[in-house]
């Protein structure tokens, strides 16, 4: 977990099956196949959209092949995001996601965003 969150893009295949990868952002994406197409995702959805998007990690809670991290993700809108222009407001929102693991390698992931609290602070004005 630690290549993913230093962003070490060289070295994530020694920790997740690229080629076989499934995700679903719940609300932005559907289900995707491919590590690369979920990077993908990620830039045009959360990052773009967001600068100095930072998280925050709150809770782990580990199985033998599953991990849940709920975390909370804070950024700048500064691009379009569920049809809403850039506000230049700072939102905040929680996030869900639970990692699938097979043999020592991150195989797919669910995550559940917060949408309606972020397209209510976009919209209104008001953080949480």
């Amino acid at each position: 977990m630690g290549l993913l969150m230093a962003w070490d893009a060289s070295r994530f295949n020694e920790v997740v099956d690229v080629a076989g990868y499934t995700e679903n952002c719940l609300g932005l994406t559907g289900w995707t196949t491919g590590f690369e197409t979920a990077l993908q995702n990620l830039q045009r959805n959360v990052l773009a959209p967001f600068k100095d998007a930072t998280s925050s990690v709150e809770e782990v809670v580990q199985g033998e092949n599953t991990v849940v991290i709920r975390f909370s993700n804070e950024g700048t809108h500064a691009g379009e995001f569920l049809g809403v222009p850039a506000t230049g407001r700072r939102v905040r929102w929680d996030v869900i996601a639970i990692i699938h693991t097979r043999d020592g390698k991150v195989v797919g992931m669910w995550s559940q965003p917060d949408l309606y609290g972020i397209y209510q602070q976009i919209k209104s004005g008001q953080s949480r």
